[in-house]
């Protein structure tokens, strides 16, 4: 969403919350019809009930709002504990020209259940030329985990830490008290919130000029860390 405007909570309660463009507010709607119509965000090809099947080098794509089924495993979209995507540059110089330098993009994305590499899962792969216009396959099934895992995951999460559980997200332990990840333990209160850039989601503390903690995106769920921090930030 890129778009400022009243969204549906994803931190539940069935109101709505304020989206600022960036990150979500602490401003909750409990009677959005009240409210002046703010702009919405476009539809995901994924949200709209459409339906991905294909081939791909005899194997089995099929993805839809209810599960992924790829090389033979299907996971329901409804039960899945981690979702992870990448999509990562690389340069490679020609080899016929050694002055001629290409640029590819490797797109990763899987859907699973922990522990990773023993319980059922998915990784596709892809590769395309440019990262700013990802392979259509890759971005339905990002569209799928935005629009129907994301927000489920988010408020379970959200949910275990209010009953005094901590939680794992992108490797990062989290509860009521604060977190850890790395060598990095600090409590919420100072919080600045989370940014990424570059394949990386770093932690800000209110005031100081570096991140003090990095985490990279190849970490399961780790884009849900941004929200969750601003939960429970103080």
């Amino acid at each position: 969403m890129t778009q400022a405007g009243w969204y549906a909570d994803p931190y539940g309660g069935g109101g709505h919350r304020w989206w600022d463009g960036t990150r979500w507010t602490e401003h909750v709607n409990t009677t959005p019809a009240q409210q002046p119509q703010q702009p919405q965000p476009q539809q995901p090809q994924a949200a709209a009930g459409m339906v991905l099947h294909k081939t791909r080098s005899g194997v089995e794509l099929h993805a839809d709002a209810h599960a992924i089924t790829w090389d033979g495993t299907t996971i329901e979209l409804a039960k899945a504990e981690f979702v992870g995507y990448t999509a990562v540059q690389s340069r490679m110089r020609g080899p016929l020209n050694i002055g001629s330098v290409h640029t590819s993009t490797d797109y990763h994305f899987e859907i699973g259940f922990f522990p990773v590499n023993e319980a059922p899962g998915i990784a596709f792969e892809e590769t395309g030329l440019r990262a700013n216009k990802p392979p259509s396959d890759w971005q339905f099934l990002v569209d799928l985990s935005r629009t129907y895992v994301e927000p489920r995951l988010l408020r379970q999460f959200l949910a275990a830490v209010e009953a005094g559980h901590t939680v794992d997200v992108g490797k990062v332990r989290i509860n009521r008290s604060g977190f850890v990840g790395g060598n990095v333990s600090r409590g919420w209160d100072g919080i600045e919130g989370v940014t990424f850039d570059q394949g990386w989601y770093f932690v800000h503390a209110r005031g100081a000029g570096k991140p003090i903690l990095r985490v990279p995106q190849q970490n399961q769920n780790v884009m849900l860390l941004p929200r969750i921090f601003d939960a429970l930030k103080r």
